[in-house]
């Protein structure tokens, strides 16, 4: 049975078994990394109210296009242009004149592109915002309707997933054969029997996957607040990336006219590159303090949205843990408040040390996916470093992403809490990628799947509406709006099941302590986790409960 079921007591600290909650009074942890988190963001106000105090005010365009704005003694503007034709004759001479001729052709390709349809902002906004209004409302709810379907019909949700994905790749083998691409049709006919053959084979696993959502789905049921909570704490970010990004504005607008790196003459009131294209005389030089507060805002801006996702898990860890120990008719009557004090508070160090691990993560996957695409011809030293980084980089989120939970619940610093957590899934020979591999997959084409049909029933009714007032670009807005609709329902769905995914991982390890202390709170977890494990075993061991209680494996 149960806890919703029945019993309407708030939990109290003494309810909670030993070495499983950490109920409090719980030791600052980490306390460095809330001195530098507070001064990173500070360092950002004071510098976002220099860059405001320090905005120049730039000349018009038509003074910039002209010349008129770095004409005067001090540009040297004659012999700038003169240098740069002579830099970028060199440059030409040496096979780097290319740059010059693609500004060219680019230039020319967009002045000549006629406009097929008229865009009218303002009739689309007047138009639009009701439908706007009801796809970010409508995602909602379907958010909502997904955790009910998954909570009551997880074996159904599962294989609809399945059988869908599958009837996809069919159906797009089937069009684009039929467009006469025979050979890639073949090739998608090919991989779709491949797909459905894996899925034939991981049926076991399958309806493993959907008897854990369906049980950790239960927490999140009886834990409502949770998600309420983290809308909150994202919402929360907006008044830290608001300014920020006011801040960023401002600090480009600190620094002085200069002339164009890249004019070589001037002719009548305009300048030209070295390729023949029209260019503005003048630029504005930002100035180099700028330019490093605008990289600093950034990464700040990082670790803030890191923060939110970090303290969103440690929430889930934290409720869910209390919910998960807590004794048959208990309910968890304040726990989102308590947790969310302890995240706030004792644990604030330990989220900004591991939001600050994300953030650089973040930072390295960024530039090694630069690196890739500016190296279009790798060779495969290089194509086995960046695949070894990227495993690496995904360990590191994992782990960090259990530290976090661990020490929600316990209330240890992070690095600590990464300790325990491993040790604890070691000693009690469990696999925490096989609980995420599969629910991931199914829930992020279930979100794909979901936002495709939402999008598409608002183009749909847009365009019914749209062709009903006789509206002369109806069409067009219609695609618009069903993209929209599309967008904002893969992030709000996006939201919903990552939520889930941290449920599934909380209640994951609340099972891992369970084991370690040779306990069953919730014997309906234990049946589906143990199931879980015992499909990563060999076949020739299993485990074996020792006369101590113990758990160890044994040849069959």
């Amino acid at each position: 049975m149960g806890v919703s079921e029945i019993g309407y007591a708030p939990i109290e600290a003494a309810a909670l078994p030993d070495g499983v909650y950490n109920a409090g009074p719980r030791q600052k942890q980490d306390r460095l990394w809330s001195w530098i988190f507070g001064l990173t963001v500070l360092a950002v106000f004071v510098g976002g109210a220099m860059a405001f105090h320090g905005q120049t005010d730039a000349p018009d365009e038509t003074a910039m296009t002209s010349g008129a704005a770095c004409d005067g003694p001090q540009y040297d503007f004659a012999a700038t242009l003169a240098a740069n034709a002579a830099r970028d004759a060199a440059a030409a001479s040496g096979g780097g004149g290319g740059a010059a001729a693609a500004s060219l052709g680019a230039d020319a390709s967009s002045s000549d592109s006629p406009d097929s349809e008229y865009f009218d902002k303002n009739e689309f906004a007047e138009t639009a915002w009701p439908w706007l209004v009801a796809a970010f409302v409508g995602s909602f709810a379907l958010g909502i309707a997904l955790l009910w379907a998954f909570r009551v019909h997880a074996h159904a949700m599962v294989w609809g997933v399945v059988y869908a994905k599958v009837a996809i790749l069919g159906a797009v083998a089937v069009a684009i054969g039929m467009s006469g691409a025979l050979v890639f049709s073949l090739f998608l006919a090919a991989l779709t029997a491949l797909t459905a053959f894996c899925y034939y084979l991981w049926r076991d696993e399958l309806n493993l996957v959907a008897s854990m959502l369906s049980v950790s789905t239960q927490g999140l049921n009886d834990n409502p607040h949770i998600v309420t909570a983290t809308i909150s704490l994202q919402l929360g970010t907006l008044f830290y990336l608001l300014p920020a990004a006011y801040f960023m504005a401002a600090a480009q607008q600190n620094g002085v006219v200069g002339v164009s790196s890249v004019a070589v003459s001037r002719s009548g009131s305009k300048c030209v590159d070295y390729g023949g294209g029209a260019v503005d005389c003048c630029d504005f030089n930002t100035d180099a303090w700028a330019i490093a507060f605008i990289s600093l805002a950034s990464i700040t801006a990082i670790w803030v949205i890191c923060m939110a996702l970090e303290t969103r898990v440690y929430l889930v860890g934290g409720v869910i843990c209390q919910w998960y120990f807590a004794p048959a008719g208990t309910k968890n009557a304040g726990a989102v408040g308590e947790v969310l004090a302890n995240a706030a508070g004792p644990s604030f160090g330990t989220i900004a040390f591991g939001s600050f691990v994300l953030t650089m993560i973040e930072i390295l996957k960024q530039a090694n996916e630069n690196n890739r695409r500016k190296r279009e011809n790798q060779n495969i030293l290089a194509c086995l470093l960046f695949t070894c980084l990227e495993c690496i980089y995904a360990f590191v989120e994992y782990l960090s992403k259990f530290a976090t939970l661990q020490a929600a619940m316990t209330g240890q610093a992070f690095c600590d809490a990464a300790t325990s957590v491993t040790d604890l899934l070691k000693r009690n020979f469990l696999s925490a990628y096989a609980t995420y591999f599969f629910p991931a997959r199914i829930l992020q084409f279930t979100t794909f799947v979901v936002a495709g049909a939402f999008g598409i029933a608002g183009w749909l009714l847009s365009l019914a509406s749209y062709t009903a007032a006789g509206t002369t670009n109806g069409a067009m807005y219609a695609k618009v709006i069903g993209g929209v609709c599309f967008v904002v329902s893969v992030v709000v769905l996006s939201f919903f099941v990552m939520v889930v995914l941290n449920v599934v991982d909380a209640v994951f390890l609340c099972y891992a302590m369970d084991k370690d202390r040779n306990t069953r709170s919730h014997v309906e977890f234990h049946e589906v986790f143990e199931t879980v494990n015992a499909k990563q075993q060999p076949k020739d061991e299993t485990v074996v409960v020792g006369p101590d209680g113990g758990y160890k494996y044994a040849s069959v």
